[in-house]
């Protein structure tokens, strides 16, 4: 359109450029000659005459080219509309993808797929429909097409096989995916932490724990995660070491621990157990009491008076300054009483055990007690009294946890069952 108007303009600016030599200098005149004619015209006319022959050339050249181009630009035409069914195809197929109608979606991925310029992204988003439906193989099939289509997308590819796997708990497959996709692409991120996604489904905390210092280089985690996974981690090869009875590999474990995992309550338990078995109770002493000396934990107290170490006055002492902060703890005086009898302190442990079952009875005080009277004081009938009456406490004490037990498997079976859908 402004091509034409742009053709007027100039027409009538030459048209008045020639009207205004013609009013001024006359018309003029003009002959031709050829063989025996002879043509004769005003200038003015045959200047006319040649500006209308340009435009009329001009424009029957482009109608002759436009004609010549014909079929190209019906064929450009026709790709355009394939091209544009496709984009509304792979948008119909998200939308519904959306709104959780799988199998619509797989089919709208795929239609259209030969005039796509996605083909890349409808073979993902196919083999995800795909998953959803259960149908795995037709999944795997897409993935092959994708790369097939797209040699160089091999990370995105990988990525989406890798996180639909491990959405269908196939986790030695995705394992072996996201080894792979480690080996193209070292310092992937997201790679990474599905590679360690993986290695915590299967519980294999040795190689997770080999690639932690990656973890958090990478920081493919927030601090947090990457705080909670590597205390799962180091857990995990601690007790997998622990049960196998490889005591060198345990000891190598705890001494590669990071300093702030020592300090863990978990794992000190862990280790101290572990130290208490081997019959290493000085090295366990030092680890619990320097925790409990912070902080109080019953679980690390009775496993600390139940250590056989080589300074058994030097436990008492330690547990004692406990007792200025919780006076009234029935377990840690009951504690104070075991440790005074390795020390053969038999008159101060008889008074801690009478304390402890006076704030609150405990079956094993009432052990403890009636097995110093018996053995070291030589009070029988004292203890055998002991003896009843520690047996009607551990007698009530079974019968208030075998009532918890089953008011709580009671309610388990009560609570409505969850269905986790993929």
């Amino acid at each position: 359109m402004k091509r034409i108007i742009l053709a007027i303009l100039l027409a009538i600016t030459l048209a008045v450029i020639i009207g205004s030599i013609a009013y001024y200098n006359g018309p003029g005149y003009v002959v031709f000659s050829f063989a025996e004619y002879t043509v004769e015209t005003s200038f003015i006319f045959m200047l006319g005459f040649i500006a209308i022959s340009f435009f009329v050339f001009y424009y029957v050249i482009r109608v002759l080219t436009s004609l010549l181009n014909l079929p190209a630009y019906m064929g450009r035409k026709h790709q355009q509309r394939q091209v544009e069914r496709s984009k509304n195809s792979l948008v119909k197929g998200l939308i519904e993808m959306s709104e959780g109608r799988f199998e619509q979606a797989e089919k709208m991925f795929l239609k259209q797929l030969d005039h796509s310029g996605t083909a890349l992204l409808n073979y993902l988003m196919a083999a995800r429909a795909a998953q959803q439906q259960g149908e795995y193989e037709r999944r795997d099939e897409y993935l092959r097409q994708a790369h097939e289509t797209t040699p160089s997308a091999d990370i995105a590819i990988g990525l989406t096989q890798a996180e639909l796997q491990l959405s269908h708990k196939q986790f030695e497959q995705a394992l072996a995916t996201l080894n792979h996709l480690s080996s193209v692409s070292p310092k992937h991120k997201y790679v990474k932490r599905l590679l360690a996604r993986s290695y915590q489904q299967l519980e294999d905390w040795e190689n997770l724990g080999a690639i932690m210092d990656e973890l958090h280089k990478l920081k493919a985690l927030d601090e947090k995660h990457y705080a909670q996974l590597e205390l799962e981690t180091f857990t995990g090869m601690l007790r997998n070491s622990i049960e196998a009875v490889d005591g060198d590999k345990t000891e190598a474990i705890w001494k590669k621990l990071p300093k702030h995992l020592k300090s863990k309550p978990e794992l000190i338990l862990m280790y101290s157990t572990y130290l208490h078995n081997r019959s290493k109770g000085s090295e366990a002493e030092v680890l619990l009491r320097n925790y409990l000396s912070h902080q109080w934990d019953p679980e690390m107290a009775y496993l600390y008076s139940e250590l056989q170490t080589d300074e058994p006055k030097r436990q008492l002492e330690s547990a004692e300054t406990w007792l200025h902060n919780q006076p009234r703890n029935a377990l840690l005086v009951m504690i104070l009483g075991k440790l005074c009898m390795k020390c053969e302190l038999w008159g101060k442990a008889k008074s801690y055990f009478e304390t402890s079952i006076a704030i609150k009875p405990i079956a094993e005080a009432y052990l403890k007690l009636a097995q110093l009277l018996e053995e070291k004081m030589e009070e029988h009938d004292e203890a055998q009294e002991i003896f009843q009456q520690g047996l009607m406490v551990a007698v009530n004490e079974q019968i208030v946890t075998g009532s918890l037990s089953l008011k709580t498997s009671s309610s388990r079976k009560k609570r409505p069952q969850l269905k986790v859908i993929q």
